[in-house]
């Protein structure tokens, strides 16, 4: 009997769990763009917790390239987001990533766009994929 109640508890628990999951963002691209007012290079993205990587060698000033994820859902929660500035200067930044609920609802496409600011800023936005228009 104990051993039935445990595997009932397990389940119970397993079915809630999977209940509060929310759905992934349909991802098209993955953008970084530079305003930082200066080129910036080895910029690297690095999503966790699934390790799905992407980077380019350079960006120039006002400037925005594709890092190479290719379309999938966003399963991934928070970024690292590396780059070296005109000074030769390293960052790191951990960023946590966007969600939207009406995305999925209506499942639209977006794009995830990093922009990385002087100083080390770095925000994310999700944007309305092309492939919606």
């Amino acid at each position: 009997m104990k051993n039935w109640l445990s595997w009932f508890a397990c389940l119970s628990l397993l079915f809630s769990l999977l209940a509060c999951a929310k759905p992934a963002v349909m991802i098209d691209r993955v953008l970084v763009k530079n305003a930082t007012g200066n080129k910036i290079t080895d910029v690297e993205v690095r999503h966790e917790p699934t390790k799905k990587f992407g980077a380019v060698n350079t960006i120039l000033p006002e400037k925005s390239l594709d890092i190479g994820f290719p379309r999938q859902p966003m399963l991934a929660q928070k970024a690292l987001v590396r780059w070296r500035d005109d000074n030769g200067t390293e960052w790191s930044v951990g960023v946590n990533l966007p969600y939207d609920r009406t995305a999925t609802e209506e499942m639209r496409t977006m794009n995830l766009i990093y922009v990385i600011y002087p100083s080390g800023r770095v925000e994310t936005h999700l944007g309305e994929s092309q492939i919606n228009k």
